[in-house]
């Protein structure tokens, strides 16, 4: 084989390893993205938990990319309140589980760009940890204060259950703690309606659907997976944004919808 032989499948090899990786082929998404992040935290070492831990600079690198194309973060309400329009700039902004670092670290950088966001907040563990993850110690979560600050300021504060448990197969009683019982809690700390929630781990079947849009609670479900349908708007599906990836990840999430396979 010739050196300019070689050197055709040496590019042609890496240009399928490089297309395998970074899914730059995949056709754009239309609408408005919802974006789903976590923690907004330094990572530790060897946890695999880094993957939603998203670290302080590269949180503010991507909204400066926001930025730069000229969109504007929004809480999720605002998405199904104004349905999109054609021209739209518009891109929601939800942090799953409610960690304090939204409002030490995130809140500062989304207010300093005029931006908002959703945070679903799991009601039974305000200022405890996220004891469900299974590391030691855990993530700080909000406190009831740190509620009240974020929605003080605009943002929307969803409920994210009240245990972070998977609403499939609980009892009757678990399940209403789980989804009104969460709800009520919130309202009550907010000093407004919570119409929004995220089911934890994307879980969902009929009964727990029924039980999140029970007649009268106006709740919209957001989840990462298939759900029953609810009465009005259902946002569109989030693009999970991984503290294990870098930029050029999170630019073709935003724009394909995911980087990867």
């Amino acid at each position: 084989m010739t050196p300019l032989a070689v050197a055709a499948s040496l590019a042609g090899t890496s240009a399928l390893a490089v297309s395998l990786r970074f899914h730059w082929w995949r056709p754009r998404r239309r609408g408005v993205p919802v974006l789903m992040y976590h923690q907004i935290a330094p990572h530790r070492p060897g946890s695999a938990l880094n993957a939603w831990r998203l670290r302080p600079h590269d949180f503010e690198r991507q909204l400066d990319h926001l930025v730069r194309r000229g969109l504007v973060g929004v809480a999720l309400r605002e998405l199904l309140d104004t349905p999109p329009r054609p021209d739209d700039r518009r891109v929601v902004l939800t942090f799953d589980d409610g960690y304090d670092g939204v409002r030490t670290v995130a809140l500062p950088l989304l207010r300093a760009r005029g931006f908002s966001a959703t945070v679903f907040v799991v009601s039974g563990k305000l200022g405890g940890a996220n004891d469900w993850d299974g590391e030691t110690p855990g993530d700080a979560l909000l406190s009831e204060a740190g509620v009240r600050e974020l929605a003080a300021v605009g943002f929307e504060i969803g409920s994210h259950g009240a245990t972070h448990r998977a609403l499939p197969g609980l009892p009757d009683a678990d399940l209403a703690a789980e989804t009104r019982g969460s709800r009520d809690r919130l309202e009550r700390i907010v000093g407004g309606p919570v119409v929004s929630f995220c089911y934890p781990y994307g879980a969902c079947d009929g009964r727990a659907a029924a039980a999140v849009r029970e007649p009268g609670s106006g709740r919209r479900p957001s989840s990462a997976r298939p759900r029953a349908r609810p009465a009005g708007p259902l946002p569109p599906p989030p693009r999970r944004v991984r503290g294990t990836r870098g930029l050029l990840d999170f630019r073709l999430a935003l724009t394909r919808g995911r980087s990867t396979f």
